[in-house]
């Protein structure tokens, strides 16, 4: 219900039943001023045939005179003025030839002194008797001109009343509409705006009421949310920019190793992240972390593990062994309720051997030589949970047409519009084709948006092919590396 409805409406039915009560007072008024004056002049009416009497006795003079006064004779004078005067056999003398419904006076003076009203072929008329005793005098009168008078004059109160009724409506609706109504509109105009993101957003504020201190409230309030949300916005810019620049090149090669990968945050920063780096003894290091969070909290999570996992792996003898340090640095300062699922391992170019650790991290897809498709499953728990976790890891072949498909859950867990999720068949396919490896991400992240329906992704997706390839590519690979990398080739 409008504001309109909840205070104009009420207002204006108050206003018309003030209308209507004083029509009705008014009409009551004048109907009691009336029979008054009737009521007065039936009773000196009476004074005077009792006068009369007393002065001609019953006369011939008395007779005319009876006539006279009564106005008999003349029916445009008052047709229904009845005069009497009885005693105790009966009417002495009379005037009412010309009354439409002439009535007893014997009956009437039965009444007793004073003025009465009496119900007659449903007429009313008032009646009044003079005199005790045997003598009395009868006066009698319609009560219709009365009420033609009232009617008259009522219908004439009735259009000032109306006029004025109307005037004070549009009066009491232009200033509540002016003052009230359109202040609130709006302001709620301006609080849907606001609702739909529209920050900033303000309301003129013309009045010093209520009203407008509400709307300098709101735009004071309007302002600050859009001071807020404009720090914010570029906190998260900064922070999307300095967690895309901890990410590697798309495209990269290490000595017989060449890596493509994505990572797309669902929002503007995310928890995911993948590294790839040159570690002592010839080893090529591979990270692939997913923290539970999409928010700017996550991303600095994911800088630390980036962080600890590459300082631990400079002297690690294992990715197990920098898998459990890692756990133990996310327990003492993870937030409750937050963990980490990582794949680490780092590829030993000269035995052509891959080591690996998997904590809790969707199993990864290695294809062997001959074309055959197997898993990297889990060796460990997902880490930041459990503080002393024992390290545990595996070695597999790596050679020449061997390749590497490491993935987060944001990928096999992409949904169509009818919640069916994508799953990681298509992966295992993916990976039989001999396409080159930044060719085969990309083919890999199309299909999955076409399958999401071309929507954004609800979770961050992070995928990462490595190829063990023993002739360099022929393409200008190294405008695509990092310069920390290109330093660390130069040092190998």
């Amino acid at each position: 219900m409008t504001l309109r409805y909840k205070f104009a409406l009420p207002i204006n039915l108050m206003l018309l039943l003030v209308l209507g009560t004083s029509l009705a007072w008014e009409w009551r008024r004048q109907e009691a001023t009336g029979m008054a004056l009737l009521r007065a002049r039936l009773n000196e009416e009476a004074r005077f045939v009792q006068a009369a009497y007393h002065s001609f006795g019953m006369s011939p003079r008395f007779v005319d005179f009876l006539q006279a006064f009564c106005h008999a004779s003349d029916i445009s004078a008052s047709p229904e003025h009845q005069v009497a005067l009885v005693d105790g056999t009966g009417v002495v003398a009379g005037a009412a030839e010309h009354a439409r419904r002439p009535m007893d006076p014997v009956r009437l003076a039965a009444l007793g002194e004073g003025v009465w009203t009496r119900q007659e072929g449903g007429e009313s008329f008032l009646v009044g008797v003079l005199g005790k005793g045997a003598e009395r005098v009868v006066v009698a009168e319609s009560t219709r001109a009365v009420a033609e008078r009232v009617r008259a004059n009522l219908k004439i109160q009735a259009v000032w009343f109306i006029g004025a009724g109307v005037l004070l409506f549009g009066a009491i609706n232009f200033v509540m509409g002016r003052a009230v109504l359109r202040p609130i509109r709006r302001i709620a105009r301006a609080v849907r705006d606001l609702e739909r993101g529209q920050l900033g957003v303000e309301v003129a504020t013309p009045n010093g009421d209520e009203l407008g201190s509400l709307a300098r409230q709101f735009n004071a309030m309007s302002r600050a949310l859009a001071d807020q949300a404009e720090d914010e916005r570029r906190e998260m810019e900064t922070a999307r920019q300095v967690q895309s620049e901890l990410l590697p090149p798309e495209r990269v090669r290490l000595g017989m190793l060449e890596l493509a990968g994505r990572c797309l945050q669902a929002g503007p920063v995310g928890g995911d992240v993948y590294d790839v780096r040159l570690l002592p003894g010839g080893r090529i290091g591979l990270l692939v972390a997913d923290l539970s969070g999409h928010n700017i909290a996550a991303a600095l999570h994911t800088a630390m593990v980036r962080a600890i996992v590459w300082r631990e792996a400079e002297q690690a003898t294992s990715p197990a062994e920098v898998l459990s340090r890692l756990n133990d640095q996310l327990c003492r300062n993870l937030p409750d309720g937050h963990f980490a699922t990582v794949f680490f391992g780092w590829f030993e170019p000269e035995n052509e051997r891959l080591r690996f650790a998997n904590a809790g991290h969707p199993p990864a897809l290695l294809r062997d030589a001959s074309g055959g498709i197997s898993e990297l499953g889990t060796t460990m728990p997902l880490l930041g949970v459990i503080a002393d976790l024992p390290g545990a890891e595996v070695a597999v072949e790596f050679g020449p047409d061997n390749r590497l498909l490491v993935f987060s859950d944001g990928l096999t867990e992409a949904a169509n519009p009818q919640g069916i999720l994508w799953g990681a068949e298509g992966l295992s396919a993916s990976l039989e084709a001999d396409n080159e490896p930044d060719a085969l991400v990309t083919a890999v992240l199309e299909r999955a948006a076409e399958f999401r329906g071309g929507g954004a992704p609800q979770d961050d997706v992070t995928i990462v092919l490595a190829a063990y390839e023993p002739v360099l590519s022929a393409s200008p690979i190294g405008k695509h590396v990092s310069a920390n990398t290109r330093g660390q080739l130069a040092n190998s």
